[in-house]
């Protein structure tokens, strides 16, 4: 594709759609980036408009190609932004038009076409339960810019905005592992880098609405002056306060910082929003101050189908990829003459590497695919975290239910919200966590050694979260939520969950959505059943003290799931059938493209290069060798920022 020059008819192919494009050159390195893949060039070219592609450049080559999707735009697009001034990102965003900023309270957008809408196997763990994976596409527009369409910025838009960074033993068991260079104090400085903490002495309308910010405390060492916004919620409903107070039942002290590598404890948590409580995205955050540069394209409606590779020689090199202009139908090719790189998430990135031949024996044999690597660990090690809750009816003014009780309810939080950031529509629901972890001894008494042994005995163990509202917004086996109750939620999830799934391909298309097992509650040892009971215990304890029981209403501290008369606390059978029949993702899949050497179950090294292809590079959650002990959000830019620094040193740029 040189200039205005059409494309040959040997570029077409036949239609195939789903998938995004992302472009990106480098003055003296061209990028492209594809939603869902990426690609990147050494020379400094002017593109000029494809004539069948309207308001879109693209050229021949690049010298790298990252293939983007869902939840890695999170990091992804740092990773595209982090170049010098001379790079030239051209970015193929699906169906992208422009996003809005978005309210920070967080938004239920399952089932939507915001949503990949994925839905697991029957769990074996579960009886059989198969669960909807809630996971955002990324780059596409809607018609009021927040639903109704992919968004951009991809989970980042949609997710819970709690952002946390996890323990450093983590950090450093990755480089135990055989991972050299990703230890904590490699990584700590990327987390800093990439943040901008807005102070809460600062936020004027939390003192004019007298919103309690007693718990809004912080090292500010801790960030930095980067363009991902934090700050801590408005409204802070006194139920919050009160499960802070409440963990103390289960020796979780209230403590200044939980993002400087010891996050045990609890303090109100830090969530990806703006000074104005809009929600800092991806999209906001990264995209928004390269958007105008002169170096800046973006394609739209242009899904990636396939990797392009050389097979000539004795290692198969990644060369491109291929696009699909929707618009027309049509299908084009670009290269890339450095590197293609994947940052697709952990369930696209390993399907996208077994459709061009790396990946499980038996998985390729299956759809015919011609085997270019057998790596028997793609798609493999899925690692999740699992959440399950006990709810309780509170005070109407202790929770936040009633804000979405009607339409009129929900009209006037919105108006307190946009005339002077008041009221409800301030707070998200969920980012006061609080972190639990067990000495050695306790893991002993409880039963849990298999954490000890598989040197998990350093990081927090359970993450307990307080929701103002019912979660996870459906009836359980013993309750559905009633119009005239207000509700409190106590979540428990697993930080050392043992139990492994895996992805694999539904069919030799991009198009179709690949097979996913998390495996939950499937694994030998018994530990994510024992620790699944003693959270469960946990969560009544502190809905139990005065500091939280103070706000329900009701017997037995409001519980009303499972209750009491349901489910006794020395029943272990009972316990766990209510988890099994209440557990639901924590949305934190990771580890199917693991970083560790080939010998111990890699997929990629420590500078993220695919073993047995040369130029192919993953930069996302797949590749994480252990889930970090907190949600994964911050964790995800840190990779894209990582990955950057690695591209650089690689490419003496």
């Amino acid at each position: 594709m040189n200039g205005d020059q059409p494309l040959s008819a040997d570029r077409y192919y036949s239609p195939i759609t789903h998938t995004h494009l992302v472009l990106t050159n480098m003055a003296s390195l061209k990028i492209l980036l594809l939603l869902q893949a990426v690609l990147l060039s050494v020379n400094h070219v002017t593109a000029k408009p494809i004539p069948l592609i309207k308001r879109q450049s693209v050229e021949d080559e690049y010298d790298f190609v990252e293939r983007l999707d869902l939840y890695l735009p999170t990091g992804s697009l740092s990773l595209e932004t982090k170049g010098s001034s001379f790079w030239r990102l051209v970015k193929n965003l699906q169906s992208l038009r422009h996003t809005k900023p978005q309210e920070g309270i967080n938004s239920l957008k399952a089932r939507s076409t915001i949503d990949w809408n994925f839905v697991t196997v029957p769990q074996r763990g579960l009886e059989g339960r198969q669960l909807q994976y809630l996971r955002e596409s990324s780059f596409t527009q809607s018609a009021n810019a927040k639903i109704g369409g992919k968004a951009g910025g991809g989970s980042s838009s949609t997710n819970g905005l709690y952002y946390a960074r996890g323990s450093a033993s983590v950090y450093d068991e990755w480089v135990a592992l055989g991972n050299p260079g990703w230890g904590w104090d490699d990584v700590y400085p990327l987390f800093v880098k990439s943040t901008h903490l807005n102070k809460p002495e600062d936020a004027v309308y939390a003192q004019a609405n007298g919103f309690d910010q007693t718990f809004q405390t912080y090292e500010a060492d801790a960030y930095g002056d980067g363009p991902l916004q934090l700050s801590y919620q408005g409204y802070v409903p006194d139920s919050n306060v009160g499960f802070m107070r409440a963990l103390e039942a289960i020796n979780v002290s209230i403590v200044n910082e939980l993002n400087t590598g010891n996050p045990t404890g609890v303090k109100q948590g830090l969530g990806t929003l703006d000074n104005r409580l809009r929600r800092s995205s991806s999209f906001d955050s990264f995209y928004r101050q390269a958007q105008n540069r002169s170096n800046l394209d973006v394609l739209f409606n242009a899904p990636v189908s396939e990797l392009v590779m050389d097979t000539e020689g004795d290692t198969p090199i990644a060369t491109g990829v291929v696009f699909v202009d929707q618009s027309t139908g049509l299908i084009h090719q670009v290269n890339a003459s450095k590197e293609v790189i994947l940052s697709m998430g952990a369930f696209h990135s390993p399907q996208m590497l077994m459709l061009s031949g790396i990946g499980p024996a038996s998985e390729l044999d299956a759809f015919g695919i011609t085997p270019l690597v057998v790596n028997e660990n793609v798609g493999r090690n899925l690692n999740d975290h699992s959440v399950f809750s006990i709810m309780a009816t509170a005070r109407p003014e202790s929770s936040t239910t009633e804000m979405a009780a009607t339409v009129q309810n929900l009209q006037n939080a919105q108006a307190q919200y946009f005339q002077n950031l008041s009221g409800p529509y301030t707070a998200p629901s969920g980012i006061t966590n609080g972190f639990l972890k067990f000495s050695e001894d306790e893991l002993e008494a409880l039963n849990l050694t298999e954490i000890i042994t598989r040197n998990l005995a350093s990081q927090n163990h359970i993450e307990f979260l307080y929701e103002s509202v019912w979660y996870p917004w459906i009836p359980t086996p013993f309750y559905a939520p009633r119009d005239n109750e207000s509700y409190i939620s106590l979540t428990a999830s697993s930080m050392v969950q043992l139990s492994r799934g895996n992805v694999s391909l539904r069919s030799s298309s991009m198009s179709d959505p690949p097979v996913i097992n998390p495996n939950y509650y499937n694994e030998e040892t018994g530990t994510d059943r024992a620790l699944a009971i003693e959270s469960f215990r946990d969560l009544r304890r502190i809905l139990a003290d005065p500091e939280l029981s103070q706000y329900t209403v009701g017997p037995n501290n409001g519980e009303v799931s499972p209750g009491v008369e349901n489910v006794s606390d020395d029943d272990e059978d009972a316990i766990f059938e209510y988890v099994k029949a209440n557990t639901f993702p924590n949305w934190h899949a990771s580890g199917t493209v693991q970083m560790l050497p080939l010998e111990d179950g890699g997929v990629v090294d420590p500078r993220l290069r695919v073993y047995g292809v040369d130029s192919l590079r993953v930069i996302d959650c797949s590749v994480m060798p252990i889930l970090p002990d907190v949600n994964i959000l911050a964790s995800v830019y840190m990779i894209a920022e990582k990955g950057s620094e690695l591209i650089r040193e690689d490419w003496d740029d």
